[in-house]
């Protein structure tokens, strides 16, 4: 969701939260994967040499931060877009049906995605491949660009031609490339992102003057979570969504990130009040909150991000009871020493060492911290360290002034940053040779397999910035 509400009222902090999100998602995607990189360069489940899945194998990495941190975001943004609707006087079925609206964009771009993915194991001519993946890209910019006509139903027209071109090219997909689409093919982040958008909203809007009732919500979906995992039989009774003919479209676990979603709408909350409370005095929120800066202020956010990072050591090399250890010394002393002197940052901060500190406990019963297959552990874990990195960008944003420019630009447009490399890098610099170059110098050097992920991530965020600049969003 955009947040942008005006120059003065824009909290940068969110947007540069999901900036960092997609910069690592695309990182990560396009480190080169025979560079012989160590294992936390990956998912923690899918480990070198071979990356074969391993649910068996516990921890987490730097990778396995990349979709809880855009979930978060994602949650603290459904504040600044629902509640402008509702101050509006927007009625409260039309603001449903705009969310209702936004999950159908979401599930068809998802399935779109999918079988653009599937188009590249065609056999035909792979320069037909790379102009059917540019094609498809430009289809995708007509459909969803949300454009600024002076005739609204120019814009409409516009929107409609992408999606009769999209249309086309799936005819042509299977006609010319011999790759049938498939409903059932489809890209699952974007896909759980639907649904977490759909009903974190839902339930954001149901409890909106009550932070303990969706903190009740939250207690709920992590107590089913839990059942699930230690008593599955206990929800035999729920429908099989295969045999229902709908596991193309939805599965249950979805709805288990809602978790991390719903602890960020919390901590969206929680800026958004103070941004409310700081604009009648116009104050810019760059200024919101804004103490004087003092060493133990400081020397505190530095603690909270090291513990954030600290995690990463301990969760993957399996140190947990050091792990717990050190974060709970770091959360008492850091509650300790702003008790008294509460502000935004700091309140947010110790919601993520709560949620953190409950992660950990959960690791042992869990058999180990894993995204894949998700457990307790990880939501609970990767939401704590969501908040805290949340109330350190805040702390610099409102002390320091950080904007992280790149970054929040970014984060602003995330479906484009999302599918540039994919279907514009990709394409272009392998039909040049560029690309295949690359990987060649980088088979077998680590250095050359991060310099190759840092190379297309650069590329993605300038032609992400681009549009962002020029004020060219897609609907997301």
């Amino acid at each position: 969701m955009n947040t942008t509400t005006s120059t003065s009222s824009r909290i940068a902090t969110i947007d540069i939260l999901r900036g960092i999100a997609i910069f690592g998602m695309i990182l990560c995607a396009n480190i080169g994967w025979e560079s012989r990189l160590p294992a936390w360069m990956f998912h923690a489940q899918v480990p070198p040499p071979d990356y074969v899945f391993r649910p068996d194998v516990p921890g987490i990495t730097w990778v396995d931060l990349v979709f809880p941190f855009f979930l978060f975001s994602m949650g603290a943004a459904f504040p600044f877009a629902l509640d402008k609707r509702i101050r509006s006087g927007q009625p409260a079925g039309k603001t449903v049906l705009g969310l209702v609206k936004r999950w159908a964009i979401l599930v068809a771009f998802s399935i779109v995605l999918g079988n653009g993915y599937a188009a590249r194991s065609s056999e035909v001519n792979r320069y037909v491949i790379y102009g059917f993946q540019l094609l498809l890209w430009g289809a995708m910019f007509l459909s969803l660009t949300r454009f600024n006509f002076r005739k609204e139903r120019l814009s409409t027209l516009v929107n409609i031609s992408g999606v009769a071109l999209t249309a086309v090219l799936a005819v042509i997909q299977h006609t010319v490339l011999d790759v049938p689409f498939s409903k059932g093919r489809s890209d699952i982040i974007i896909m759980v992102l639907a649904y977490v958008a759909l009903t974190g909203g839902l339930i954001w809007l149901a409890t909106r003057k009550s932070v303990i009732y969706r903190w009740m919500v939250f207690i709920g979906i992590g107590i089913i979570k839990g059942i699930t995992a230690y008593a599955p039989g206990v929800f035999a009774f729920l429908p099989d969504v295969d045999s229902l003919g709908i596991g193309w479209i939805f599965r249950w676990e979805f709805l288990q990130y809602l978790m991390i979603a719903l602890a960020g709408s919390v901590v969206g909350d929680m800026i958004l009040a103070r941004r409310n409370e700081c604009l009648p005095a116009g104050d810019q929120c760059g200024n919101m909150d804004r103490p004087a800066i003092s060493r133990k202020d400081t020397w505190l956010a530095n603690l909270v991000i090291l513990t954030v990072c600290f995690q990463l050591w301990g969760l993957f090399t399996r140190h947990v009871t050091a792990d717990f250890a050190v974060s709970a010394v770091s959360a008492l002393l850091f509650i300790t020493m702003t008790y008294r002197k509460r502000n935004l940052w700091s309140d947010i901060a110790a919601i993520g060492y709560i949620l953190l500190l409950a992660g950990i406990v959960f690791d042992p019963i869990d058999g180990g911290i894993t995204k894949d297959h998700c457990n307790l552990s990880y939501l609970l874990t990767t939401a704590g360290m969501a908040a805290m990195t949340t109330g350190f960008l805040i702390f610099m944003e409102t002390c320091y002034g950080m904007k992280a420019r790149l970054l929040s630009e970014c984060g602003q447009n995330p479906m484009i940053a999302y599918t540039v490399t994919n279907f514009i890098t990709s394409p272009v610099l392998y039909g040049a040779g560029l690309l295949g170059l690359i990987d060649s110098w980088a088979c077998g050097s680590p250095f050359m397999g991060i310099v190759r992920g840092l190379f297309v991530t650069g590329i993605m965020m300038a032609i992400t910035v681009f549009f962002t600049r020029k004020r060219i969003f897609w609907r997301s």
